[in-house]
């Protein structure tokens, strides 16, 4: 029986090479069994290493991995593999969302559908999780290892634990070394910690080899937390204080650093003129510069999030056709008579400064539209999952691409910021970036697509199927896995 492994793996190797397809680095033969193939048949691949469509491919996978990308001539599928023919369709890798939130009460009855169950139905293969919320906040490490043990459905699952939220932390080197222990893959800040606490965290992150992600805390600004060690921005709006004439060595509760912000920036900016983007850029031009040279030198890529500024326009400005939306179906329970009462988050935060919110959606695209042109390492992202802002899990990723080819990105330059791009944060951030592209040995996440994605994102949202972490969800399983009564 060995022997007959044996002549079948270099038959498949043999046939790999010839077609030039198979990197040089392959699984040991004597690990190839028959149990366990997927392949995928005529699909026009889109690999994502370029801007490029292979036509007519078989992709063959066994458990989580691809074992072979090459033409149907030249890739051997063994007898019990399970067949899916694409018949033309285009097979591109799943999606990352890299910053979101998860819940505790996610599979409560308060959400009328597991939120993992939504991302997966909207292409999304990977979740980077800013902050679990719930009573133990490892709950989100044992789902992660429920979905590899395949006795839960959902997404790869990376995870922060204990965000570290205002100063004084008390024992921020403590915190650190808990939240690592605990087995979280990366370290959170956020606004409002003091230089001391920061830079206590963070050195303590490095010596750990911890990665660490996101708000630029309002007493120390950009230049200064990257040079204390963090790693990653966690919204495009992190940066827009930097254009705000503010006073850092105020110490402020968080509520008075926001009125303080709004108030600054009010001052500033005439805001009733409403965002002209070649006024702003002539006046705040090298500022963006100094930005773009700060994230450069620093290595720091910065997580988009840019449909939080989308959807609190369409609230602000247009509730009715915020109420229609579709997917707000899969809200939780009393959002959306939160959002009728005028009770919902934004609506609060903007009562009065809606011209504030417009100003600064302008702001934030010029920022996005910059840090692009500059080749800043940008992270499709959408603080999806906290169920108190309407942006509904996993819908909204489609919103965040939407908004990135709008503000200039081609659709190739959007996809790969939740592919590529997000690939080579994770393997920095844990060791393992395996995921991203159609390529041999790289992990099975993978979204079948009925229409060409290069030439219109929208087509990602009309999908035959998804396949994650080698597990193959079909389109009709997805529609009755999130149907609602």
């Amino acid at each position: 029986m060995k022997r007959i492994i044996w002549v079948i793996a270099g038959l498949f190797l043999l046939g790999a090479i010839l077609s030039g397809c198979l990197r040089e680095e392959q699984h040991d033969p004597q690990q190839i069994s028959d149990q366990g193939y997927t392949a995928f048949i005529h699909v026009n691949v889109v690999p994502m290493t370029s801007e490029s469509i292979i036509k007519d491919q078989t992709v063959l996978i066994e458990g989580d991995r691809i074992m072979a990308v090459g033409s149907g001539r030249s890739v051997i599928i063994p007898d019990k593999a399970t067949i899916i023919d694409g018949e033309g369709a285009y097979l591109m890798p799943g999606l990352a969302d890299m910053h979101m939130h998860t819940r505790q009460d996610w599979e409560s009855e308060a959400w009328p559908v597991s939120p993992l169950i939504l991302y997966l139905a909207n292409g999304v293969t990977t979740i980077r999780d800013f902050g679990p919320s719930g009573e133990v906040l490892t709950y989100a490490l044992e789902w992660r290892e429920q979905i590899q043990a395949g006795t839960r459905v959902g997404p790869t699952i990376y995870a922060s634990g204990k965000i570290l939220f205002v100063s004084p932390l008390g024992d921020p080197q403590g915190l650190v070394r808990m939240n690592h222990d605990l087995g979280f893959d990366f370290l959170k800040l956020y606004s409002y910690l003091s230089p001391e606490d920061a830079g206590e965290a963070l050195t303590t992150a490095m010596e750990l080899e911890m990665y660490s992600a996101g708000h630029v805390p309002y007493a120390i600004g950009l230049e200064n937390i990257l040079t204390a060690g963090m790693d990653e921005i966690a919204h495009i709006e992190e940066l827009l204080p930097e254009f705000v004439e503010i006073d850092r060595d105020k110490q402020l509760s968080p509520e008075e650093w926001l009125q303080y912000l709004i108030g600054t920036a009010r001052q500033q900016f005439e805001l009733s003129a409403g965002f002209n983007e070649v006024d702003f850029n002539h006046q705040n031009g090298d500022i963006l510069a100094r930005i773009i040279e700060q994230l450069r030198s620093a290595g720091a890529p910065v997580c988009t999030t840019m449909v939080v500024d989308d959807v609190i326009q369409i609230k602000l400005f247009q509730p009715q056709v915020f109420l229609e939306r579709q997917e707000n179906r899969y809200s939780p329970e009393g959002y959306l008579d939160l959002f009728r009462l005028g009770e919902e988050k934004h609506q609060r935060q903007f009562r009065g400064i809606e011209d504030l919110a417009a100003f600064k959606y302008g702001i934030d695209r010029w920022i996005l539209a910059g840090l692009h042109q500059a080749g800043i390492p940008l992270l499709l992202a959408t603080d999806s999952g906290t169920g108190g802002m309407g942006i509904v899990p996993g819908f909204s990723i489609h919103d965040e691409l939407r908004i990135l080819v709008e503000n200039g990105f081609s659709p190739y330059e959007a996809i790969s910021a939740g592919t590529v791009n997000a690939a080579k944060v994770i393997e920095t951030m844990v060791g393992e970036g395996d995921f991203g592209t159609i390529e041999v040995g790289q992990r099975a996440d993978l979204i079948l697509v009925k229409n060409n994605p290069l030439e219109d994102v929208a087509n990602i949202k009309d999908l035959h199927g998804v396949m994650a972490a080698g597990r193959w969800y079909s389109w009709e399983e997805l529609a009755q896995m999130i149907a609602l009564e």
